[in-house]
């Protein structure tokens, strides 16, 4: 890789209008100068395409018809030529600097992935929640939420890699992971074969965080439902701290739950409320409450547990873990078929350009 490589800018995205605009201006607003935009569509009805087509150079629509962000990803750096693939989340903004950044400190350490923190920016109360907690150590055991030193750590939030890194480990897992968990397990091969990530609290960006109890059920949920997807994958999981808290206590308050008295069965919700209750007053701030603080993480550990164990259950009945996407397999009209989506390399038959 050169000085000065040409970087390659990718944004999985469906049904993304209310945040597409905002993070398109930042993108076109980075220092670094920028080879290439590509918003990888699965199929968006919202008028997210009528956005991103008006956009002009050097933001290109192209079709994602595995609608997933794996998917997403694997036609992407099949579809580009820059030496540095970056990826960026459509529920996001980031800081002028932050491509620049991660090219630097990709040469200037010979990492393979770079990333920054999940840094939370809300506007509603329960949103500010939610960022006062995923915020927090005492809250949230991944270093990626909190880490403000630079770090080797298991997974960043997005990334960004050398298209060799990339074509080395064969690409993104659609096929195990066309719904959620593709950047984490793709960090975790990385790491197997010897190579580093690492977090750089100078890549800086803000996400939107989940406004809503359901809408943060469910991502949790997802996120439950990727760590049963490694372990079915792989055997093992690129971390344990995440399943420790969340996965225990749901199996605990289940077992419990079975043959005994109501006392024992509210034993544990009982002390996990608590515990949550302690925790929300330690990291709810000025704009957020102890009450929703405990509440969103109460809605992270179930949500998360029960995915998780789900996930399980299904892996045990020899289902896959992750059910594809409705219209994974579907191609759009008029452009030829995806080779392939599993992390052997097949993804590189689509030609590039």
């Amino acid at each position: 890789m050169t000085d000065r490589p040409t970087v390659s800018i990718l944004i999985p995205a469906f049904n993304e209008v209310s945040h597409i605009d905002r993070c398109l201006a930042s993108v076109l607003a980075q220092t670094y100068p920028l080879h290439e935009v590509l918003v990888l569509d699965g199929g968006s009805t919202d008028g997210t395409r009528e956005k991103v087509s008006v956009a002009g150079p050097p933001v290109r629509l192209v079709d994602n018809p595995g609608r997933g962000p794996a998917a997403a990803m694997n036609v992407g750096i099949a579809a580009t030529t820059g030496d540095v693939i970056c990826r960026i989340d459509a529920h996001s903004t980031y800081a002028p600097d932050y491509v620049e950044r991660c090219v630097e400190v990709l040469i200037e350490t010979g990492a393979d992935v770079v990333g920054g923190p999940m840094r939370p920016r809300a506007t509603g109360s329960f949103g500010r929640a939610v960022a006062d907690v995923t915020s927090s150590p005492i809250a949230m055991p991944g270093r990626f939420h909190h880490c403000t030193t630079r770090a080797e750590v298991d997974t960043v939030y997005l990334g960004a890699w050398r298209r060799a890194t990339l074509e080395q480990v064969g690409g993104f897992d659609a096929d195990h992971f066309p719904r959620c968990g593709e950047d984490n397990e793709l960090n975790f091969r990385i790491r197997q074969r010897g190579g580093r990530v690492l977090l750089d609290p100078t890549v800086r960006s803000t996400y939107s965080p989940r406004e809503t109890p359901s809408g943060l059920w469910r991502q949790y949920q997802r996120y439950g439902l990727a760590k049963a997807t490694s372990v079915a994958r792989h055997g093992t999981l690129p971390s344990w701290r995440p399943v420790a808290p969340a996965g225990l206590f749901v199996a605990t308050a289940a077992g419990l739950a079975i043959g005994r008295t109501w006392r024992a069965r509210l034993s544990v919700p009982l002390a996990h409320g608590l515990g949550c209750l302690l925790v929300g007053l330690m990291v709810s701030r000025k704009k957020s409450d102890p009450l929703r603080a405990a509440f969103v993480l109460e809605i992270c550990h179930w949500s998360f547990g029960l995915g998780f164990w789900v996930g399980i259950w299904r892996f045990i009945l020899g289902q896959p873990v992750q059910r594809p996407l409705a219209n994974e397999r579907q191609e759009p009209p008029g452009r030829p078929p995806l080779t392939g989506t599993s992390p052997s390399g097949d993804w590189l038959g689509t030609s590039r350009g």
